[in-house]
């Protein structure tokens, strides 16, 4: 079979399994760039995100207007559809692009036919496991630039890989070049460095990709004729840089506003990335390796038989063809570094173009044991790939996005209840531009202080219903009443915790319809690590001012429940609290150093008073002394005395936070929850992560009431316990629940770090119901 009927069968195979999928919701924070450039290209404003992207945009804008004049959708859902058409044509382009590269690298120039004569088996096996992957088979729909960059890319190295090829010494040994080798090599050249500079326009770091190759090929070209493939490939790369740059510079207000965007995309990406150069640990350069080498196959096996592979192809090179070797490693370690270094590999797309290198290694890693074997492994690694990438595609394709979802779910039920205003997490903010939002009044959403607006929109007097797109991993809600946050919906995709999808912004939405809350904390307040480390940022915590909170004006009692820390050394004073309300003492207390939970009464008339809202403070200064005594409030709750309120008392280690997961707090061996009140029965459910994961077995946990067993569970994989407390038993336990686990660790004791708690059990989350409502409210 011929090179060009094997690839076309390869590419029909691949369009078919991929067309009933292509996407039609913009899924990620890119993809909305893309779309928002689509129709007003403008780096300046993020229309796409810089450097810019002019070429793809082109592209795109072409793309929508044919699929726009075929198809009747809204905006953003042609948009999708036209980006993801691209990425598909991108992903059968590279077929061929793919093949070329790998057929040059394979076939020498001593007797054996040109690349392009027969089909090379070895090269078409190395190009149908990198389709096959998973990573390269999700992007070949998702409407971003990683597939399109790649195949121009590939174009680029095709082309400078054969100009290497007509270069090839004779068999003796003889590096002298004919005129016609000469002058095809010289074309090449010249081609690939047009390619080259074009694919810089489609996508910023496949210069990576191209540069280090066009080096290596005129650095073999000296004495050779290379002045003139130097000038006529230097010509053509300017002139493919001056055909999207003049557009883009003059599209982005000019060179000096261009710059201003790109340096602040620049300052973001290194202040929120995962970068191996910010932070150049051995834990860090472990999880850059493993998103790079083994997400993309979103299975750790079929990465460890690819890796196992491909280093057996290392050898086989060095052995027998080192001029092959020499060719892998410049369209490939130049950007691996770059990618290691100085992208967020969190992105687990971003490994894309380390896919190819690594499945001609693999090829040749196997014909370094048996040249027969090739078609039959290559076989059974590519159906492998599908078999793992197929069943996630589906799901990909079978709904919209989780933020499209929200907004179609707002808009249905925005035809009967209209709230006051729309209010979301900065992540969301772009999304929403791009799409047909059913909300006029939409509050700012700054970052990591949205729920400052949301508390300036309450102290106006708005007393309507809110509705708020949040992230769940953030955990500033905290900062508001829980009771106004029970309203809820969850949209998410269950495909993102698939390793190749790693990166996916945003990944998931809680939409919450909030009434007005009992209560909304300002800055300085600690109920989560995230809001701490603001509290810290702004210079605003209880022990350099008043913290405070509003708190909607009430005839009759309430109770508020109060924890946190006395940040001191052991030996320091103790800290003295004073809690008011408008300005007038309610309680005041001393802590010592460590944590601390406390409650109170507020009686009736208290938190009455003109205007909507009350103002209640929380301040500490040492007890005795000038010495400035560290403070936080870790915990707050206002409620009416029939509400159930619980707080974390003693045997919890302090809250922890990242993004991807949340919050989350370590037990020790027994961690007590205080409940107040009604004596009502009770439903607690605890989120867990995997014991197995620390202690290799199950672990025992058992709840008690003061000293009554409510349930022991054995508990291995991550999951949510649930335990039922009779009213009875809460209260001869005078509210405090404990759990207990019969299996413990202390972090220095197994890697010499300098952690020394000892821990039990990690808990991503508590919740505390009453199972029968309190006969007052009945």
């Amino acid at each position: 079979m011929t090179p060009r009927r094997s690839l076309a069968a390869l590419a029909l195979v691949f369009a078919l399994a991929h067309v009933p999928f292509l996407a039609t919701s913009l899924e990620d924070i890119d993809s909305v760039n893309f779309a928002l450039g689509i129709r007003d290209f403008n780096v300046a404003e993020h229309r796409p995100h810089p450097p810019g992207y002019p070429v793809y945009i082109a592209l795109g804008k072409t793309a929508t207007a044919i699929v726009g004049a075929v198809t009747s959708t809204v905006p953003s859902t042609t948009e999708a559809r036209s980006l993801s058409i691209l990425s598909l044509l991108a992903g059968l382009a590279a077929i061929a692009g793919l093949y070329g590269v790998f057929s040059c690298l394979n076939t020498r120039r001593d007797g054996e036919p040109a690349p392009w004569q027969t089909l090379d088996v070895g090269a078409f096996a190395a190009t149908a496991i990198v389709v096959s992957c998973p990573l390269f088979w999700y992007l070949a729909v998702r409407p971003m630039s990683d597939l399109p960059g790649l195949a121009f890319a590939l174009a680029a190295q095709a082309c400078v890989v054969l100009a290497f090829w007509w270069q090839a010494p004779a068999a003796d040994g003889d590096r002298r070049l004919g005129p016609a080798a000469t002058a095809a090599s010289g074309r090449m050249i010249v081609v690939g460095a047009l390619l080259a500079a074009l694919s810089i326009g489609m996508r910023s770091q496949t210069a990576w990709l191209t540069g280090p190759l066009i080096v290596l090929v005129l650095f073999d070209r000296v004495g050779r004729g290379v002045a003139g493939a130097m000038i006529g490939g230097g010509i053509m790369f300017i002139v493919g840089g001056l055909a999207w740059g003049i557009p883009l510079l003059v599209a982005s207000g000019g060179l000096n506003a261009y710059l201003a965007a790109l340096g602040t995309q620049a300052g973001e990406d290194f202040a929120a990335g995962e970068m191996l150069y910010l932070n150049p640990t051995p834990r860090n350069a472990a999880f850059a390796l493993l998103r790079t080498f083994v997400h993309p196959w979103d299975s750790n096996a079929l990465a460890g038989v690819m890796l196992a592979l491909a280093a057996l192809g290392v050898i086989q090179l060095l052995l027998r063809d080192r001029r092959a070797l020499a060719a892998t490693l410049a369209l490939s370690v130049p950007y691996l570094i770059f990618h290691l270094v100085f992208q967020d590999t969190t992105f687990v797309r971003y490994a894309l173009p380390i896919i190819p290198p690594l499945a001609f290694l693999a090829v040749r890693g196997v014909a370094l044991v048996s040249e027969r074997a090739v078609p039959l492994v290559a076989a059974i690694v590519s159906i492998w790939a599908v078999a793992i990438a197929t069943p996630v595609l589906v799901a990909y394709a079978s709904e919209p996005s989780p933020t499209v979802r929200a907004i179609e779910a707002m808009t249905v039920e925005a035809r009967t209840i209209t709230p006051g205003a729309l209010a979301m997490h900065q992540t969301f903010k772009r999304p929403l531009e791009a799409e047909e939002v059913p909300i006029t009044i939409q509050l700012p959403s700054p970052p990591r202080r949205e729920w400052l607006e949301l508390a300036k929109y309450w102290k106006e007097g708005h007393t309507e219903p809110v509705w708020l797109l949040a992230d769940p991993t953030r955990s500033d809600m905290a900062l508001i009443d829980p009771v106004s946050r029970q309203d809820a919906i969850d949209f998410y995709w269950p495909l993102v915790a698939r390793p190749a999808f790693g990166g996916m912004r945003p990944s998931s939405v809680r939409w919450y319809r909030m009434p007005a809350p009992g209560w909304f904390a300002e800055e300085g307040w600690s109920l989560t690590p995230e809001t701490s480390g603001m509290s810290r940022l702004m210079g605003q915590e209880p022990h350099r001012g008043p913290i405070t909170a509003m708190v909607r004006r009430r005839a009759g009692a309430a109770r508020v429940l109060v924890g946190g820390r006395n940040l001191a050394g052991p030996n320091d004073p103790a800290a003295r609290f004073v809690l008011a309300i408008d300005g007038t003492p309610l309680q005041q207390w001393d802590a010592a150093p460590g944590f601390f939970l406390h409650v109170f009464d507020i009686p009736a008339g208290r938190l009455s008073g003109a205007g909507p809202l009350a103002t209640l403070t929380i301040q500490s200064t040492a007890v005795s002394g000038n010495a400035v005594i560290q403070t936080a409030i870790e915990q707050f709750d206002l409620q009416d005395p029939a509400t159930v309120m619980w707080g974390y008392d003693t045997g919890w280690q302090e809250a922890e936070y990242n993004t991807t997961l949340g919050v989350w707090r370590w037990t020790s061996e027994r961690a007590t929850l205080r409940v107040v009140g009604p004596p009502v029965a009770l439903r607690v459910s605890v989120s867990v992560e995997a014991p197995a994961r620390y202690f290799g077995e199950a672990a025992n946990v058992r709840m008690r009431a003061g000293n009554r067993e409510i349930a022991v569970l054995p508990v291995r994989n991550s999951q949510e316990l649930v335990f039922d407390v009779p009213a009875d038993a809460l209260t001869a336990a005078g509210g405090l629940l404990t759990i207990e686990t019969d299996k413990t660790f202390v972090p220095a004791e197994r890697d010499g770090s300098a952690d020394y708690r000892r821990l039990g059990l990690r808990v991503f989350g508590i919740t505390v119901s009453a199972l029968t409502p309190p006969e007052s409210n009945r």
